[in-house]
Protein backbone atom coordinates (compact mmCIF):
# COMPACT_ATOMS: atom_id res chain seq x y z
CA UNK A 1 0.00 0.00 0.00
CA UNK A 2 2.88 2.52 0.73
CA UNK A 3 5.03 1.52 -2.28
CA UNK A 4 1.20 2.05 -4.35
CA UNK A 5 0.68 5.73 -2.43
CA UNK A 6 4.41 6.90 -3.10
CA UNK A 7 4.00 6.03 -6.94
CA UNK A 8 0.63 7.44 -7.17
CA UNK A 9 2.33 10.87 -6.03
CA UNK A 10 5.13 10.70 -8.37
CA UNK A 11 2.64 10.16 -10.89
CA UNK A 12 0.97 13.10 -9.95
CA UNK A 13 4.59 15.30 -9.12
CA UNK A 14 4.91 13.96 -13.28
CA UNK A 15 1.93 14.77 -14.38
CA UNK A 16 1.55 18.64 -12.89
CA UNK A 17 5.01 18.72 -14.06
CA UNK A 18 4.33 18.41 -17.06
CA UNK A 19 1.89 20.67 -17.32
CA UNK A 20 2.99 23.48 -15.62
CA UNK A 21 6.16 23.02 -18.24
CA UNK A 22 3.93 23.26 -21.38
CA UNK A 23 2.50 26.44 -19.77
CA UNK A 24 5.36 28.33 -19.38
CA UNK A 25 6.53 27.44 -22.77
CA UNK A 26 3.27 28.78 -24.29
CA UNK A 27 4.60 31.79 -22.60
CA UNK A 28 6.84 33.23 -25.39
CA UNK A 29 3.52 32.32 -28.04
CA UNK A 30 1.32 35.04 -26.37
CA UNK A 31 3.94 37.47 -25.62
CA UNK A 32 1.70 40.81 -25.18
CA UNK A 33 -0.60 38.42 -22.17
CA UNK A 34 2.59 37.20 -20.83
CA UNK A 35 4.49 40.55 -20.83
CA UNK A 36 1.81 42.45 -19.30
CA UNK A 37 0.55 40.01 -16.83
CA UNK A 38 4.70 39.88 -15.73
CA UNK A 39 5.10 43.63 -15.61
CA UNK A 40 1.83 44.53 -13.79
CA UNK A 41 2.95 42.11 -11.12
CA UNK A 42 6.34 44.08 -11.08
CA UNK A 43 4.89 47.23 -10.61
CA UNK A 44 2.86 46.63 -7.82
CA UNK A 45 6.22 44.39 -6.15
CA UNK A 46 8.04 47.92 -7.17
CA UNK A 47 5.76 49.93 -5.21
CA UNK A 48 5.86 48.05 -2.89
CA UNK A 49 9.55 47.68 -2.38
CA UNK A 50 9.60 51.16 -2.69
CA UNK A 51 6.91 52.43 0.07
CA UNK A 52 8.96 50.21 2.16
CA UNK A 53 12.41 51.30 1.51
CA UNK A 54 11.46 54.82 1.54
CA UNK A 55 10.21 53.77 5.57
CA UNK A 56 12.79 51.68 6.38
CA UNK A 57 15.61 55.11 5.52
CA UNK A 58 13.54 57.47 7.05
CA UNK A 59 13.78 54.98 10.49
CA UNK A 60 17.31 54.55 9.90
CA UNK A 61 18.19 58.06 10.04
CA UNK A 62 16.93 58.26 13.63
CA UNK A 63 18.49 54.62 14.54
CA UNK A 64 21.47 55.48 13.62
CA UNK A 65 21.17 58.83 15.72
CA UNK A 66 20.81 57.09 19.09
CA UNK A 67 23.70 55.93 21.50
CA UNK A 68 23.27 53.59 23.97
CA UNK A 69 24.52 56.39 26.91
CA UNK A 70 22.41 59.06 25.72
CA UNK A 71 19.32 60.19 26.99
CA UNK A 72 16.67 63.29 26.43
CA UNK A 73 15.54 65.64 29.03
CA UNK A 74 12.19 67.16 28.22
CA UNK A 75 9.29 69.12 30.39
CA UNK A 76 7.07 66.84 31.64
CA UNK A 77 4.11 66.52 29.17
CA UNK A 78 5.82 66.91 26.01
CA UNK A 79 6.74 64.86 23.04
CA UNK A 80 9.12 65.96 21.23
CA UNK A 81 11.43 69.18 21.68
CA UNK A 82 9.32 71.30 19.55
CA UNK A 83 6.54 71.33 22.63
CA UNK A 84 9.33 71.20 25.77
CA UNK A 85 10.16 74.11 27.49
CA UNK A 86 13.04 74.30 30.21
CA UNK A 87 13.57 76.95 32.64
CA UNK A 88 17.04 78.12 33.12
CA UNK A 89 16.85 76.93 37.13
CA UNK A 90 16.06 73.40 36.03
CA UNK A 91 19.89 72.60 34.96
CA UNK A 92 21.97 73.29 37.66
CA UNK A 93 20.57 70.51 39.68
CA UNK A 94 20.89 67.76 36.74
CA UNK A 95 25.00 68.44 37.24
CA UNK A 96 25.15 66.52 40.17
CA UNK A 97 22.60 63.72 39.74
CA UNK A 98 23.81 60.45 39.59
CA UNK A 99 25.04 58.51 36.60
CA UNK A 100 26.28 61.07 34.62
CA UNK A 101 29.02 60.84 32.75
CA UNK A 102 32.02 63.59 33.03
CA UNK A 103 34.78 64.77 30.62
CA UNK A 104 37.75 66.48 33.01
CA UNK A 105 35.39 66.98 35.50
CA UNK A 106 32.68 68.47 33.45
CA UNK A 107 28.98 66.73 33.64
CA UNK A 108 28.45 66.15 29.64
CA UNK A 109 24.68 67.02 30.07
CA UNK A 110 24.37 69.52 26.59
CA UNK A 111 21.10 72.18 26.18
CA UNK A 112 19.78 72.48 23.34
CA UNK A 113 17.31 74.95 21.65
CA UNK A 114 15.38 74.69 18.83
CA UNK A 115 14.03 77.05 16.10
CA UNK A 116 14.17 77.49 12.04
CA UNK A 117 15.33 79.06 9.42
CA UNK A 118 13.61 79.62 6.27
CA UNK A 119 15.48 78.31 2.86
CA UNK A 120 14.54 77.51 -0.94
CA UNK A 121 15.28 74.78 -2.87
CA UNK A 122 18.45 74.31 -5.34
CA UNK A 123 16.65 72.72 -8.27
CA UNK A 124 13.06 73.41 -7.26
CA UNK A 125 11.27 76.46 -6.33
CA UNK A 126 9.87 75.28 -3.94
CA UNK A 127 10.18 76.85 0.09
CA UNK A 128 11.14 75.17 3.16
CA UNK A 129 12.33 75.31 6.70
CA UNK A 130 15.44 73.45 8.49
CA UNK A 131 15.70 73.35 12.08
CA UNK A 132 18.39 75.78 13.51
CA UNK A 133 19.46 74.14 16.85
CA UNK A 134 21.65 76.12 19.80
CA UNK A 135 23.52 73.93 21.74
CA UNK A 136 25.83 73.96 24.47
CA UNK A 137 29.85 73.27 23.84
CA UNK A 138 29.27 69.87 25.64
CA UNK A 139 26.71 68.67 22.73
CA UNK A 140 30.26 69.06 20.10
CA UNK A 141 32.03 66.44 22.36
CA UNK A 142 29.34 63.95 23.42
CA UNK A 143 28.51 62.35 19.56
CA UNK A 144 31.65 61.11 17.56
CA UNK A 145 30.28 61.22 14.29
CA UNK A 146 29.85 64.44 14.70
CA UNK A 147 32.74 66.53 12.43
CA UNK A 148 33.98 69.58 10.67
CA UNK A 149 33.88 69.16 6.85
CA UNK A 150 34.52 72.95 5.08
CA UNK A 151 35.29 76.13 7.59
CA UNK A 152 35.07 75.92 11.27
CA UNK A 153 32.65 76.03 13.99
CA UNK A 154 30.79 78.89 15.02
CA UNK A 155 32.22 81.18 18.10
CA UNK A 156 29.97 81.25 21.23
CA UNK A 157 28.51 84.80 20.89
CA UNK A 158 28.22 85.84 17.58
CA UNK A 159 25.88 85.22 15.24
CA UNK A 160 27.34 82.50 13.04
CA UNK A 161 25.99 79.23 12.56
CA UNK A 162 27.34 75.79 10.71
CA UNK A 163 25.21 73.53 8.06
CA UNK A 164 24.83 70.38 8.06
CA UNK A 165 26.14 69.16 5.08
CA UNK A 166 22.61 67.44 3.60
CA UNK A 167 20.87 70.77 4.15
CA UNK A 168 23.58 72.69 2.12
CA UNK A 169 23.57 70.40 -0.62
CA UNK A 170 20.04 70.66 -1.23
CA UNK A 171 19.13 74.60 -0.34
CA UNK A 172 20.34 77.52 -1.69
CA UNK A 173 22.15 80.28 0.61
CA UNK A 174 23.94 78.18 2.75
CA UNK A 175 27.20 78.12 1.77
CA UNK A 176 30.03 79.58 3.85
CA UNK A 177 30.62 83.39 3.56
CA UNK A 178 26.62 83.75 2.73
CA UNK A 179 24.13 85.24 5.77
CA UNK A 180 20.60 83.83 6.16
CA UNK A 181 17.94 85.80 7.95
CA UNK A 182 16.14 83.68 10.99
CA UNK A 183 14.62 84.05 14.35
CA UNK A 184 14.63 87.84 13.40
CA UNK A 185 18.24 87.98 13.16
CA UNK A 186 20.91 88.01 10.51
CA UNK A 187 23.47 85.04 10.80
CA UNK A 188 26.38 84.16 9.09
CA UNK A 189 27.50 80.41 7.69
CA UNK A 190 31.04 79.97 8.59
CA UNK A 191 30.94 75.93 8.42
CA UNK A 192 29.36 72.77 7.03
CA UNK A 193 29.63 69.57 9.50
CA UNK A 194 28.47 66.15 8.81
CA UNK A 195 26.67 64.00 11.77
CA UNK A 196 26.65 60.71 9.17
CA UNK A 197 23.64 59.01 8.81
CA UNK A 198 21.73 61.03 11.13
CA UNK A 199 19.29 63.95 11.19
CA UNK A 200 21.20 66.22 12.65
CA UNK A 201 23.20 66.46 9.35
CA UNK A 202 19.81 68.35 8.02
CA UNK A 203 20.10 70.89 10.45
CA UNK A 204 21.82 74.27 11.03
CA UNK A 205 23.70 74.37 14.44
CA UNK A 206 24.71 78.11 16.75
CA UNK A 207 25.64 78.64 19.83
CA UNK A 208 22.96 77.88 22.50
CA UNK A 209 23.44 82.01 23.52
CA UNK A 210 23.41 83.03 20.26
CA UNK A 211 19.93 81.59 19.45
CA UNK A 212 18.89 82.02 23.19
CA UNK A 213 19.44 86.14 22.05
CA UNK A 214 17.53 86.02 18.70
CA UNK A 215 14.70 84.54 20.47
CA UNK A 216 14.47 86.05 23.89
CA UNK A 217 14.23 83.20 25.73
CA UNK A 218 15.70 82.02 29.25
CA UNK A 219 15.01 78.14 29.05
CA UNK A 220 16.38 75.56 26.51
CA UNK A 221 13.77 73.07 24.88
CA UNK A 222 15.79 70.28 25.52
CA UNK A 223 18.90 68.51 27.52
CA UNK A 224 21.11 66.03 25.92
CA UNK A 225 22.87 63.99 28.86
CA UNK A 226 25.02 61.13 28.33
CA UNK A 227 25.58 58.40 31.28
CA UNK A 228 28.44 56.87 32.66
CA UNK A 229 26.55 53.64 31.30
CA UNK A 230 23.61 52.41 29.93
CA UNK A 231 22.71 50.82 33.49
CA UNK A 232 22.81 54.21 35.23
CA UNK A 233 19.40 55.18 33.50
CA UNK A 234 16.99 53.95 36.41
CA UNK A 235 19.52 56.32 38.76
CA UNK A 236 19.30 59.33 36.70
CA UNK A 237 15.20 58.93 36.06
CA UNK A 238 14.52 58.63 39.72
CA UNK A 239 16.79 61.63 40.80
CA UNK A 240 14.69 63.26 38.18
CA UNK A 241 11.17 62.27 39.56
CA UNK A 242 12.69 64.05 42.53
CA UNK A 243 12.40 67.05 41.41
CA UNK A 244 9.19 68.07 41.84
CA UNK A 245 9.66 72.26 41.43
CA UNK A 246 10.44 71.76 37.68
CA UNK A 247 8.44 68.29 36.63
CA UNK A 248 11.05 66.84 33.78
CA UNK A 249 10.72 63.29 32.14
CA UNK A 250 14.11 61.16 30.57
CA UNK A 251 14.00 59.27 27.49
CA UNK A 252 16.50 57.16 26.44
CA UNK A 253 17.29 58.17 22.88
CA UNK A 254 16.61 55.52 21.16
CA UNK A 255 13.13 55.38 22.27
CA UNK A 256 12.40 58.93 21.67
CA UNK A 257 14.21 58.90 17.78
CA UNK A 258 12.07 56.10 17.23
CA UNK A 259 8.97 57.68 18.57
CA UNK A 260 9.93 60.98 16.47
CA UNK A 261 10.54 58.68 13.34
CA UNK A 262 6.93 56.60 13.65
CA UNK A 263 4.42 59.33 12.62
CA UNK A 264 6.20 59.92 9.23
CA UNK A 265 6.98 55.87 8.88
CA UNK A 266 3.22 54.87 9.92
CA UNK A 267 1.95 57.86 6.75
CA UNK A 268 4.48 56.74 4.21
CA UNK A 269 3.48 52.71 4.48
CA UNK A 270 0.12 53.36 4.83
CA UNK A 271 -0.50 55.66 1.79
CA UNK A 272 1.96 53.30 0.37
CA UNK A 273 -0.03 50.62 0.93
CA UNK A 274 -3.58 51.78 -0.03
CA UNK A 275 -2.27 52.53 -3.59
CA UNK A 276 -0.08 48.68 -4.11
CA UNK A 277 -3.25 47.45 -2.34
CA UNK A 278 -5.46 49.18 -5.63
CA UNK A 279 -2.64 48.23 -8.26
CA UNK A 280 -2.58 44.79 -6.85
CA UNK A 281 -5.97 44.20 -7.18
CA UNK A 282 -5.99 44.90 -10.82
CA UNK A 283 -2.98 43.12 -11.55
CA UNK A 284 -4.49 40.02 -10.31
CA UNK A 285 -7.68 40.43 -12.28
CA UNK A 286 -5.16 41.04 -15.37
CA UNK A 287 -2.97 36.99 -14.63
CA UNK A 288 -6.45 35.67 -14.02
CA UNK A 289 -7.64 36.92 -17.67
CA UNK A 290 -4.13 35.71 -18.99
CA UNK A 291 -4.40 32.26 -16.89
CA UNK A 292 -8.07 31.89 -18.31
CA UNK A 293 -7.00 32.44 -22.41
CA UNK A 294 -4.22 29.90 -21.78
CA UNK A 295 -6.35 27.51 -20.03
CA UNK A 296 -8.50 27.30 -22.92
CA UNK A 297 -5.59 27.14 -25.38
CA UNK A 298 -4.67 23.60 -23.50
CA UNK A 299 -8.29 22.53 -23.26
CA UNK A 300 -7.06 19.07 -25.17
CA UNK A 301 -3.93 18.10 -23.56
CA UNK A 302 -6.42 18.67 -19.55
CA UNK A 303 -9.09 16.44 -20.74
CA UNK A 304 -6.52 13.88 -22.04
CA UNK A 305 -4.99 13.57 -18.61
CA UNK A 306 -8.95 14.07 -17.14
CA UNK A 307 -9.58 10.56 -19.48
CA UNK A 308 -6.35 8.93 -18.33
CA UNK A 309 -7.63 9.13 -14.37
CA UNK A 310 -5.75 11.89 -13.16
CA UNK A 311 -7.96 13.73 -10.56
CA UNK A 312 -9.07 17.27 -10.48
CA UNK A 313 -6.26 18.25 -7.94
CA UNK A 314 -3.76 18.11 -10.70
CA UNK A 315 -5.00 19.90 -12.98
CA UNK A 316 -6.05 22.48 -10.64
CA UNK A 317 -2.45 22.47 -8.83
CA UNK A 318 -0.76 22.89 -12.41
CA UNK A 319 -2.95 25.98 -13.14
CA UNK A 320 -1.80 27.40 -9.65
CA UNK A 321 1.69 27.03 -9.84
CA UNK A 322 1.83 28.88 -13.45
CA UNK A 323 -0.73 32.07 -11.72
CA UNK A 324 2.55 31.65 -8.64
CA UNK A 325 5.41 31.38 -11.21
CA UNK A 326 3.77 34.83 -13.59
CA UNK A 327 4.32 36.24 -10.05
CA UNK A 328 7.61 35.05 -9.13
CA UNK A 329 8.62 36.58 -12.18
CA UNK A 330 7.39 39.70 -11.68
CA UNK A 331 8.44 40.00 -7.99
CA UNK A 332 12.03 39.21 -9.21
CA UNK A 333 11.49 41.81 -11.75
CA UNK A 334 10.24 44.65 -10.02
CA UNK A 335 12.66 44.15 -6.45
CA UNK A 336 15.73 44.14 -8.75
CA UNK A 337 14.21 47.49 -10.50
CA UNK A 338 13.90 49.40 -7.39
CA UNK A 339 16.87 48.01 -5.98
CA UNK A 340 19.14 49.24 -9.32
CA UNK A 341 17.16 52.57 -9.85
CA UNK A 342 16.30 53.81 -5.95
CA UNK A 343 18.94 51.86 -3.46
CA UNK A 344 20.76 54.82 -2.06
CA UNK A 345 18.42 57.49 -3.54
CA UNK A 346 18.62 60.77 -1.54
CA UNK A 347 15.13 62.19 -0.12
CA UNK A 348 13.60 64.49 1.95
CA UNK A 349 9.99 64.51 3.75
CA UNK A 350 7.53 66.62 2.25
CA UNK A 351 4.71 67.80 3.57
CA UNK A 352 1.12 68.42 1.79
CA UNK A 353 1.45 71.05 -0.50
CA UNK A 354 4.92 70.94 -1.90
CA UNK A 355 5.94 72.42 0.97
CA UNK A 356 8.55 71.19 3.25
CA UNK A 357 8.13 71.99 7.30
CA UNK A 358 9.21 71.88 10.78
CA UNK A 359 6.56 70.24 12.87
CA UNK A 360 6.07 68.87 16.54
CA UNK A 361 6.52 65.73 14.91
CA UNK A 362 8.09 65.67 11.54
CA UNK A 363 11.08 68.00 11.38
CA UNK A 364 12.76 68.45 7.81
CA UNK A 365 14.81 65.22 7.36
CA UNK A 366 16.90 64.33 4.46
CA UNK A 367 17.56 60.45 4.21
CA UNK A 368 18.40 57.35 1.60
CA UNK A 369 16.30 54.91 0.46
CA UNK A 370 17.27 51.86 1.60
CA UNK A 371 16.63 48.11 -0.52
CA UNK A 372 17.75 45.87 1.52
CA UNK A 373 17.47 41.58 1.12
CA UNK A 374 14.21 41.76 3.37
CA UNK A 375 12.35 44.61 1.53
CA UNK A 376 13.00 42.39 -1.38
CA UNK A 377 12.06 39.32 -0.22
CA UNK A 378 8.64 40.91 1.24
CA UNK A 379 7.86 42.61 -2.47
CA UNK A 380 8.48 39.23 -4.54
CA UNK A 381 6.24 37.04 -1.54
CA UNK A 382 3.11 39.83 -2.28
CA UNK A 383 3.97 38.82 -5.70
CA UNK A 384 3.62 35.40 -5.53
CA UNK A 385 0.83 35.34 -3.43
CA UNK A 386 -1.39 38.08 -5.92
CA UNK A 387 -0.13 35.07 -8.23
CA UNK A 388 -1.63 32.86 -6.20
CA UNK A 389 -5.19 34.36 -5.68
CA UNK A 390 -5.13 35.44 -9.42
CA UNK A 391 -4.68 31.83 -10.41
CA UNK A 392 -7.32 30.48 -8.25
CA UNK A 393 -10.61 31.35 -10.43
CA UNK A 394 -8.71 29.89 -13.59
CA UNK A 395 -7.58 26.57 -11.58
CA UNK A 396 -11.25 25.57 -10.70
CA UNK A 397 -12.56 26.35 -14.25
CA UNK A 398 -9.76 24.08 -15.24
CA UNK A 399 -10.28 21.00 -12.96
CA UNK A 400 -13.62 21.30 -13.87
CA UNK A 401 -14.02 21.14 -17.37
CA UNK A 402 -15.95 18.94 -19.08
CA UNK A 403 -13.84 16.02 -20.83
CA UNK A 404 -15.81 15.02 -23.49
CA UNK A 405 -16.53 18.42 -24.70
CA UNK A 406 -12.94 19.53 -24.64
CA UNK A 407 -12.02 15.94 -26.53
CA UNK A 408 -14.75 16.83 -28.88
CA UNK A 409 -13.52 20.51 -29.66
CA UNK A 410 -9.80 19.49 -29.67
Amino acid sequence: AAQSMKMRLLNSAHAIARLTLAAVREWPSRPIDTLVTILGFATVAGILAAVLAMAGGYRHVFDSAAQSRTIIVLSEGSNSEWSSSIPASAVGPLMQAPGVARKKGTPLIAESLLGHIKVRYRRRNLSAKIVLRGVSPQMLSMDRHLHIEKGRWFRPGLNEIVVGAAAAGDFRGLSIGEHVQAQGTRWTVVGEFSAGAQFFSSEAWTSLGSLQGAEHARGVSSLYVQLASPRAFSAFRRALAGNTQTPLHALRQSTYFARQASGMSTLITRVGGFFTLLMGAAAVFGAMSTLLIMVESRRMEVAMLRALGYPHGIVFTATLLEGVLLGCAGGVLGALAVYASLNGYSASTLSIGGHMAVSNHTPQVFFHFRVGEATMFKAVVWSLAMGLIGGVYPALRAARMPIAAALRDG
